[in-house]
């Protein structure tokens, strides 16, 4: 069975990407190594990441609404609890919002 190659580019010593990786080898920071191929030191430290693997596995998204949802609605005591408390949400909501009128109404008055 033939040798199975990676997939994308290969490596090339000649490219900007193989100059980094050699002087990355003799420890030279990703600021001189930037300045002196004329390149940006993001990609010196793109090319670093990649060298080390750390490009290669990403770290996990925000995870999904459904995951981040309180556990407290446990069958219909958990269902009460929350009418429970958007009902009180209510009413201090409705509460604010009859002293804002009567503000507005004593101003306009």
């Amino acid at each position: 069975m033939p040798e199975q190659k990676k997939r994308g580019r290969q490596p090339d010593a000649n490219s900007k990407s193989g100059q980094i990786r050699e002087l990355l080898k003799t420890g030279m920071s990703a600021g001189d190594i930037a300045k002196k191929l004329g390149c940006t030191p993001a990609l010196v430290y793109n090319v670093k990441a990649r060298l080390s693997g750390g490009a290669k596995k990403r770290g996990p998204g925000r995870p999904p609404k459904a995951a981040s949802a309180p556990a407290s609605h446990d069958g219909l005591a958990g269902i009460l609890e929350a009418v429970k408390g958007s009902e009180n949400e209510r009413l201090r909501l409705r509460a604010a919002l009859e002293k804002i009128q009567a503000v507005l109404s004593a101003a306009l008055a």
